[in-house]
């Protein structure tokens, strides 16, 4: 089994997945399911859940596909999710209902969410929630109080059931032969084994012992009695999850001087502690303590967490019957791969060749997912990434802001777009300077800074323009080179480079005062991607190029002289403009973790409303002051690809409405009647134009 045969159950990636946007997802090989404790052995996790094929998965609230993003509705308040089928049909978790009771529900895209009820028939206490799915999504399992006392009980739904409780017949109850309060945790994939914990009070006593539930016939012969599995020599074992095919247990027991360890318990098993030949003692790092989180689905690794030494912190170790318990941050010094002062707490879920281990960490008081990818194959000679660029490890959080910060080179393509259109002819070419001639040419040169994006561009342009209709029509033509420059987060960077080509043509009808334009541009740029992320202590680097391609077209009118004071003209304008740029795909090359991103296409329309003052010097000297308002909406960046072997990732995208407001002045001089230089300033507050702009430019007329 390769790496994308990794299940997740648990919320390994959730302190860094629910800090993006939209959020990645790892392949597991069934359903998947998010912990959810209701005991002390662990505290509550949020987290994610993806489907089989990586391609749907959920977070927060939010059902990602393909297709898009969906908000799994809520009835009173937001959803609380803790699985996700592995055909990714079905999402279970919690939720409060009209009723004001908080129960489990089940929910398919395009529904709402379903309310799996509970096992007794209260109007209002009866309490349930949800923690695992079967991989088609038919069976669900999770916890509900069992009386009005809140004593808490075990169950399964299943779909279509008509055998189960008296009031709710799809759910049954996981029961102990001593009527102990019950939990499930987790579910196999073929929807046959349910594991858990029950436990009771004795003389003051709180028992607790791991379970399993063989419900392959209970829609048949019902609910039956589950199987305790015991312990290790002490009197506490809690079961946190089960093999695909159910036959392998792993989670932690205490041994006899009251001590936890992990345990494998194995049906029909012979090598376990005496007295429990089942269940297998997984020892320590060096320690005296350790914990069993996750399994493998052909049950051949267990990963959790184990003190490397007495009283010391523990840290994440993987087991295996070859090589024993390993620490994760020891797997990745054979790798040569250095933590640094990352601290590896705990792996909560392993793939089924044990190279690909997912967990959480410290860094420094930071807790932040991580996945470790061990022996991955370099890139292949072809253009695209190999399976890996080598073992490594990913800060989970900060891989996904740069995949998100590498996106933004769409951003930058509509900035080019832009550009010359608010830059080197952000005024008609009727309103240049009006030399003597009517053919003109001029060559003209812009640097911008857009602020928000820290994304710096220039540009430098030649065109020539001719008179026509008795100086009623103006036509105008040009050529530019621009690009743009974008420094990214550890040393990364973002370079745009290309051409593009530009037409305008310009209407004052006879006797009005009024100016018609309509100007267009096409362009196309080659984009080079540098994308730095943390590999442990070192930073490493996958380099990508693609192509983009964009275009715009403004209609501008503008009221000439509209009103006058002194030597000052005022001179309101209005322009729409529409907007377009395709980024192509592209595979990274290099370090341990490359990407591949999808194409992008971004629209957007622009609206602006203007004022234009024009103060005259002199017969050879004018300054223009222009204040305008301008707003944009379009479509946003969006990060949407996959890590090969690993997960997909679908961050950002939707839509974006964004107003600002610009101010400019240009000052032009005529040296000659046919000769005349110009140069302009523009500022402007958070939006999409830059947020400085300069340019000089030269016209002559002949």
């Amino acid at each position: 089994m390769g790496p994308g045969n990794l299940r997740l159950r648990s919320s390994v990636l959730a302190a860094g997945l629910l800090a993006t946007t939209a959020l990645a997802g790892l392949a597991p090989a069934y359903g998947a399911r998010i912990d959810n404790l209701w005991d002390d052995h662990g505290p509550a996790r949020d987290g994610i859940a993806v489907s089989n094929d990586g391609t749907i998965y959920v977070a927060g609230a939010k059902y990602y596909t393909p297709s898009g993003v969906v908000e799994v509705p809520g009835p009173v308040r937001e959803v609380v999710i803790s699985g996700l089928s592995g055909d990714g049909s079905v999402v279970v978790g919690s939720t409060v209902f009209e009723h004001g009771l908080s129960r489990a529900f089940r929910w398919t895209n395009g529904g709402v969410p379903q309310d799996l009820g509970s096992l007794i028939d209260s109007e209002t206490r009866s309490y349930s929630g949800a923690t695992g799915v079967s991989g088609d999504g038919s069976r669900v399992v999770g916890w509900s109080n069992r009386d009005e006392l809140s004593n808490r009980g075990a169950f399964i739904w299943v779909s279509g059931a008509t055998g189960g409780v008296s009031h709710n017949e799809q759910m049954f109850q996981l029961v102990a032969a001593d009527t102990a309060e019950t939990n499930a945790r987790a579910i196999s994939d073929n929807g046959n084994f349910v594991v858990g914990t029950y436990q009771r009070v004795l003389d003051g006593f709180v028992y607790q012992r791991a379970m399993r539930w063989d419900v392959t016939d209970i829609e048949t012969s019902g609910p039956q009695d589950g199987v305790p599995l015991g312990n290790l020599g002490g009197t506490t074992s809690w079961a946190s999850a089960v093999s695909g095919d159910g036959t392998q247990v792993v989670g932690t027991s205490t041994i006899a001087d009251g001590r936890a360890r992990a345990f494998l318990w194995t049906e029909g098993g012979t090598g376990g502690v005496e007295g429990n030949l089942q269940m297998r003692d997984l020892g320590t790092l060096g320690g005296n303590e350790s914990r069993a989180e996750g399994i493998s689905s052909n049950g051949h690794y267990v990963v959790g967490s184990s003190e490397p030494a007495a009283g010391s912190r523990s840290i994440a170790f993987r087991w295996s019957e070859e090589d024993g318990m390993v620490s994760v941050a020891g797997l990745l010094a054979d790798e040569g791969v250095d933590i640094g002062s990352w601290i590896l707490k705990v792996a909560r879920d392993v793939s089924d060749d044990g190279q690909v281990i997912v967990g959480t960490m410290n860094v420094g008081d930071d807790e932040r997912a991580y996945l470790v990818r061990l022996n991955a194959d370099g890139p292949g000679p072809g253009p695209g990434p190999g399976p890996g660029g080598g073992g490594g490890i990913m800060d989970v959080k900060e891989y996904h802001q740069t995949l998100f910060a590498s996106a933004g080179i769409a951003n930058a393509g509509e900035y080019l777009s832009w550009l010359p259109m608010n830059g080197a002819h952000h005024r008609p070419l009727m309103m240049t300077p009006n030399l003597s001639g009517d053919m003109c040419a001029w060559a003209t040169g812009d640097l911008a800074h857009h602020g928000g994006t820290s994304t710096g561009m220039g540009l430098a342009e030649a065109g020539a323009c001719v008179d026509l209709a008795g100086g009623s029509v103006r036509l105008g033509t040009a050529v530019g080179i621009s690009r743009s420059w974008q420094d990214l987060a550890l040393g990364g960077s973002a370079r745009m480079a290309g051409q593009y080509v530009l037409g305008e043509a310009d209407w004052q009808p006879d006797g009005t005062p009024l100016l018609f334009s309509v100007t267009g541009m096409l362009g196309g740029w080659q984009a080079n991607i540098e994308r730095a992320y943390s590999n442990g202590a070192a930073t490493a680097v996958s380099s990508g190029q693609t192509n983009a391609f964009g275009g715009v077209v403004r209609v501008r009118a503008d009221w000439l002289e509209a009103a006058q004071i002194g030597n000052t003209s005022f001179n309101p304008y209005a322009s729409i403009g529409f907007g377009h740029v395709h980024v192509d795909g592209y595979a990274e090359t290099g370090g341990p973790f490359p990407a591949r991103f999808d194409a992008q296409n971004l629209s957007s329309a622009d609206i602006r409303i203007g004022l234009t003052a024009v103060t005259e010097f002199s017969a050879q000297t004018k300054l223009s002051t222009t204040f305008e308002v301008a707003h944009r909406s379009g479509t946003a960046a969006a990060a949407k690809g996959s890590v090969d072997g690993l997960f997909a990732f679908n961050i950002g995208g939707g839509s974006y409405g964004q107003t600002w407001l610009r101010a400019g002045l240009e000052l032009d001089h005529k040296v000659t009647e046919n000769l005349a230089l110009s140069t302009s300033l523009h500022m402007a507050t958070n939006g999409r134009d830059p947020s400085v702009a300069g340019s000089v430019g030269i016209k002559a007329a002949f």
